[in-house]
């Protein structure tokens, strides 16, 4: 008897022969579809919290840069005095205003922009028209000047010829805050401040000066001050309070130097 012949055996050979039905193809075709969109799914949710995670650190870098800038600023505020462009008269060593809110839990006296202590912020180095026209967020081109100073201890590393003092102007424009300098404390006319956005989505910006006699002042230099003390004292600290439309409200107390 030949082997080769068997019936069952040439039975074995026809079945291991035999290829995948399309319904088995149908069901590995369904199932690869499924672990596919759930791998997909996962990946877009690891994505999007990754570009999360990313945007709120790059949020968080310009908050504290923000923050450090203008606590160096305030800390090393000096007392001298600035002139205007046209060289007529002289700026005091600071002058601050109170903001547009009341984030400190001070009511200011005067509504949003208003200058209570007749100070004409927009006639000073830094707050000339270009810097309401430097362009804000949204449609809103408002500029509520914040605080114009002089400041001291600006690092010459390039060795230039040139004084240590520098003068610094802040503003809200829309929802923006943006500081500006000059490369010299009396400010030439027509000279252009370099303008930097320091924050972004900002809500409210709330300034209080505190004095000699530990009250606190909503603008500065106060009404009581006259020439030519008002031109060269300082506060002895300045509160700084900024609320933002993300990352809610933020305080700081900032020591003056001095």
């Amino acid at each position: 008897m030949m082997h080769g012949d068997h019936p069952m055996r040439g039975n074995l050979r026809g079945r291991n022969l035999r290829g995948f039905t399309l319904i088995e193809l149908l069901i590995a075709l369904l199932i690869l579809g499924i672990m596919s969109g759930l791998g997909y799914g996962t990946y877009r949710a690891a994505r999007i919290s990754a570009e999360r995670t990313e945007e709120s650190l790059a949020r968080s870098r310009e908050i504290e840069f923000g923050i450090r800038v203008m606590v160096m600023d305030f800390a090393q505020l000096t007392a001298h005095p600035a002139r205007d462009p046209l060289g007529q008269s002289e700026l005091p060593a600071l002058r601050g205003s109170a903001g547009n809110g009341t984030s400190a839990g001070t009511t200011t006296s005067g509504g949003i922009g208003s200058n209570t202590s007749g100070m004409q912020f927009n006639s000073g180095p830094g707050f000339s028209s270009s810097f309401s026209g430097s362009g804000g967020s949204g449609n809103d081109s408002s500029s509520i000047p914040l605080a114009d100073l002089t400041r001291g201890g600006w690092s010459n590393t390039a060795g230039q010829q040139r004084s240590t003092l520098q003068r610094v102007s802040y503003a809200l424009v829309g929802t923006v805050v943006k500081r500006s300098y000059q490369t010299a404390v009396d400010a030439a006319q027509g000279g252009k401040p370099v303008i930097q956005d320091l924050f972004t989505g900002v809500k409210t910006v709330q300034l209080r000066y505190l004095d000699d006699n530990q009250a606190w002042q909503n603008q500065w230099p106060p009404s009581t001050l006259q020439l030519p003390d008002s031109l060269v004292t300082r506060p002895v600290a300045v509160e700084i309070t900024i609320e933002f439309k993300d990352w809610g409200r933020i305080r700081r107390l900032v020591e003056v130097a001095g």
